[in-house]
């Protein structure tokens, strides 16, 4: 029996519409899907043990022309595609309407459980640095990194001139360049004021800036020149396509496996200008900006990952019908059924070569046990 489920798009960025990107697609089972996107600040929510999360969620102030988002709407949550941190600057805050809904074990994507390891700086790296440790640190080059956890740690520093960040903002807030021990003690002496915990790393001369994006199967890459030593800040930079080498395909698909796995993520990477090597900086999950040319195509994925998973979930096997899915997750599922295969086949001839392996094991030991009888005549 086709029902209606009811995705939550929590989206950071006002003006796109997730209402056009899923408009028109339905479950194979003929189950509708209703779009209500909002951000975390006109959200509230009680998670009830037995019903499941109720939302209340507020008129926008600039809302989407013919959409939900001109009135106030009350709803009960099946799924979540969260593009939105739920953690900015000052009085921007929404860590408790995360964990009402992980309280609630909704669905996501990306995981509800992923973007609560997200919220820290300090998590990430050290997820990062276990991604080092397996391939080695010239085959995954992390920046170097130290942790203060309060001011007064703040002893010994790297060689100057270090990059400091306060806390878990990002987006270019709460960082400093640092050039000499004098300006260190004047920010130690403002970090004492606060509960927030500190990270070092050593300031590199760069030329240009990179992303490499990962959304389900798709790949794209950029590279970013900009005047400012803060490369996400200002209105000057310069962006451009970059090609994904196999080295960096390998980097962001360790990083999709982080936290049970990452359906949307994006690396971001240094080029430093004076010895030309590439350092890995921080990991982004799924809150990515998107690029503006490329900005409806990546919803479209982002839109498959969703229908794939909710189709998992809510539809059962033998009531799914002919499928409705849309022809870009069509040709998603025949790529990675012939991936399937590449790797059974791959599998098999594994077997029979260990099989075969096996049996040349045990005529080896029948031999040598005929010549045993033949020499001690039993």
């Amino acid at each position: 029996m086709s029902k209606t489920y009811v995705l939550l798009v929590v989206e950071c960025t006002p003006h796109l519409n997730w209402y056009e990107t899923f408009s028109g697609v339905s479950l194979s089972d003929g189950s509708t899907i209703q779009v209500e996107q909002a951000g975390w600040e006109e959200i509230s929510l009680t998670s009830y043990h037995d019903a499941g999360v109720v939302l209340s969620i507020n008129k926008a102030k600039n809302p989407l022309p013919g959409t939900s988002q001109e009135r106030h709407r009350t709803v009960k949550v099946d799924f979540v595609l969260l593009r939105s941190v739920s953690r900015g600057v000052h009085l921007q805050d929404s860590r408790n309407l995360l964990f009402g809904l992980i309280h609630a074990n909704i669905p996501s994507v990306n995981s509800l459980n992923s973007a609560y390891m997200c919220l820290d700086r300090a998590i990430v790296f050290g997820a990062l640095k276990d991604i080092q440790s397996k391939l080695g640190r010239e085959n995954f080059p992390l920046i170097a990194q130290t942790f203060y956890p309060h001011h007064r740690e703040m002893l010994i520093t790297p060689e100057f001139p270090i990059v400091a960040k306060v806390g878990h903002a990002h987006s270019g807030f709460g960082k400093i360049k640092i050039k000499s021990s004098e300006e260190f003690q004047d920010f130690k002496s403002l970090c004492a004021l606060h509960g927030d915990y500190v990270t070092v790393e050593p300031f590199i001369p760069w030329d240009f800036d990179m992303r490499i994006q990962k959304i389900g199967p798709y790949y794209r890459g950029f590279q970013r020149i900009s005047s400012n030593w803060k490369g996400n800040t200002g209105n000057s930079s310069v962006i451009e396509d970059l090609e994904v080498t196999p080295q960096y395909k390998l980097w962001v698909d360790e990083c999709s496996k982080l936290f049970g796995g990452l359906d949307i993520l994006g690396l971001d990477l240094l080029h430093s200008k004076e010895d030309g090597k590439v350092y890995i900086l921080e990991l982004n999950d799924t809150a990515i900006g998107l690029v503006h040319k490329y900005e409806l195509e990546d919803m479209k994925n982002m839109r498959d990952i969703v229908i794939t998973k909710m189709e998992k979930l809510f539809v059962k096997k033998d009531e799914a019908g002919p499928s409705s899915r849309t022809p870009e997750s069509q040709l998603e599922t025949v790529e990675l059924l012939t991936s399937q295969i590449e790797v059974l086949k791959t599998s098999v001839s594994e077997k029979d070569r260990k099989i075969a392996g096996l049996e040349q094991q045990i005529n080896n030991l029948n031999s040598e046990k005929g010549k045993k009888k033949s020499l001690f005549g039993f």
